[in-house]
C-alpha cells in the first residue's frame, strides 16, 4: 500500500514537471517556413525582420497562398524576433525554416555579424538555404507563384534541385557561407533572387568579402561560375565564331586546378578544364568531318571567357573558386605565414586555362 502511495506521489511530480516544461502542442505552434532580413532606414541602425509563418493544418489541400507574413525592426535579429512574438498568439517554430533571404543591402553592413544569430540558434538548421533578396527581402517572401504547393516550396526547389536543374541557379547553404565567412582563402558568394510581379528569377550571384562592396556576377559570368565551381554538366553553350555558330549541350565536364610557383616565387594558376557533348543547335550547316574545326572554336571560346571572369575576380581581389585555401594547403610554413605570402601573391598572379572539348556529334540530323 505503502509503495502504490508512493508510485501515485510519483505520477503526480512527474505530470507537473511536464505541465511545465516548454512542449507545445502542433495546433499552438506556428512553423516559420522562411525568414528575411533587411537594413533598415539609413540614419537607423538594426534590422526589419520578416517571418513567413505557415500555420498547421488537418486537411490535404494545397497550403500555398496559405500563409501569413510578421514583420518587426529592432537594433538585432534577436530583439526584432521578440516583437514579432507579440503579434502572434502561436509559439514560433524555426525548426522547419528552409529559406534566408537577405536583402541586397545587408550586404553592405558586417554580414558576419548578421549571420551570428542564426549560427548560434540551435532550432536553425544549418543546411537552411540562403540566398539575397532583390529589390529586398520582404518583397521576394511576399510573392505568391502560381501554383505553389507549400508556402516557400518553389524557392526551395529552385535551390536544392528538387524540382528544375538551371546552370544559372547557385546554391549555397548556412554552413557554407560560415565557412566562407571564417575561413582564410575563400570569398563568400550568394544567388540573387529577382522579384517579377508574381514571380522571382535566379539568374545572377553576388561575391562578396568583409569590408569590400560586393561583386555582381552577369548572368553568363554566374553560369560559367557554376559550371567551373560544380561541375555542372546541364547547360548549353554558345560558340560564335565569324563563319560557325552554333549551341554545345555539355555531357560531362570536369575541372581542375593547380597552383605552381615559378623560380622567381611568382605564382601562376593552372585551370584544365574537360568538356564533351553534342551539338544541339546551330544557325549554319554542320558536317560531321569538321568535329576537329568544332573543337578548336570551343576550346578557343571557353579559354576566352574563363580567362576573363578568373581576372575580374583577380582585379577586385575576389576568390571565391577557393585559390587560397588550395596555396594553405599545399604550402609548408605557419598559417599566417602562407596568409600573408597569397595576399602578396594573388593579385600578380598569372592566370593559364587550358580547355580540352570533345564533340561526340552533330545532332541526330542525317
Amino acid at each position: 500500500m505503502k509503495n502504490l502511495c508512493r508510485l501515485s506521489g510519483l505520477f503526480v511530480f512527474v505530470m507537473v514537471l511536464l505541465t511545465g516544461c516548454g512542449f507545445k502542442d502542433i495546433d499552438k505552434r506556428a512553423f516559420v517556413v522562411g525568414i528575411g532580413i533587411d537594413k533598415t532606414e539609413q540614419n537607423q541602425e538594426g534590422y526589419e525582420v520578416t517571418l513567413k509563418v505557415a500555420f498547421p493544418s488537418s486537411g490535404s489541400e494545397e497550403l500555398g497562398d496559405q500563409f501569413e507574413l510578421l514583420s518587426s525592426k529592432g537594433s538585432t535579429i534577436a530583439e526584432a524576433i521578440q516583437l514579432i512574438k507579440a503579434k502572434v498568439s502561436n509559439e514560433l517554430d524555426f525548426g522547419h525554416m528552409k529559406v534566408i533571404v537577405l536583402g541586397e543591402k545587408v550586404l553592405s553592413k558586417d554580414i558576419g555579424k548578421t549571420m551570428d544569430w542564426f549560427t548560434r540558434r540551435r532550432d536553425i538548421q544549418q543546411i537552411a538555404l540562403i540566398t539575397i533578396g532583390k529589390p529586398d527581402a520582404k518583397t521576394i517572401l511576399s510573392i505568391e507563384p502560381k501554383g505553389e504547393r507549400l508556402p516557400s516550396n518553389k524557392l526551395f526547389m529552385f535551390f536544392d534541385e528538387a524540382g528544375t536543374e538551371s546552370p544559372y541557379v547557385t546554391t549555397k547553404f548556412l554552413y557554407n557561407l560560415r565557412r566562407d565567412l571564417e575561413e582564410r582563402g575563400i570569398d563568400g558568394y550568394l544567388p540573387i533572387v529577382q522579384a517579377e510581379k508574381d514571380n522571382f528569377s535566379i539568374t545572377t550571384m553576388s561575391v562578396f568579402k568583409q569590408g569590400v562592396d560586393p561583386l555582381h556576377l552577369t548572368k553568363k559570368e554566374t553560369k560559367l561560375f557554376n559550371m567551373l565551381k560544380k561541375g555542372y554538366d546541364k547547360e548549353s553553350i554558345k560558340v560564335n565564331a565569324k563563319d560557325e555558330f552554333f549551341m554545345l549541350a555539355v555531357d560531362s565536364l570536369n575541372t581542375e586546378y593547380q597552383i605552381k610557383q615559378k623560380q622567381n616565387q611568382k605564382i601562376s594558376i593552372e585551370v584544365i578544364v574537360d568538356i564533351s557533348g553534342v551539338i544541339e543547335e546551330s544557325k549554319v550547316e554542320l558536317k560531321e568531318g569538321k568535329l576537329d574545326k568544332y573543337n578548336k572554336l570551343a576550346e578557343k571560346v571557353l579559354t576566352k571567357d574563363i580567362n576573363k571572369l578568373l581576372a575580374k575576380f583577380q582585379e577586385t581581389k575576389m576568390d571565391p573558386v577557393g585559390f587560397g585555401l588550395r596555396y594553405r594547403a599545399t604550402r609548408s610554413g605557419t598559417e599566417n605565414e602562407k596568409w600573408k605570402a597569397w595576399k602578396s601573391l594573388y593579385p600578380e598572379a598569372g592566370i593559364n586555362v587550358r580547355v580540352n572539348a570533345d564533340i561526340t556529334g552533330t545532332g541526330i540530323i542525317e
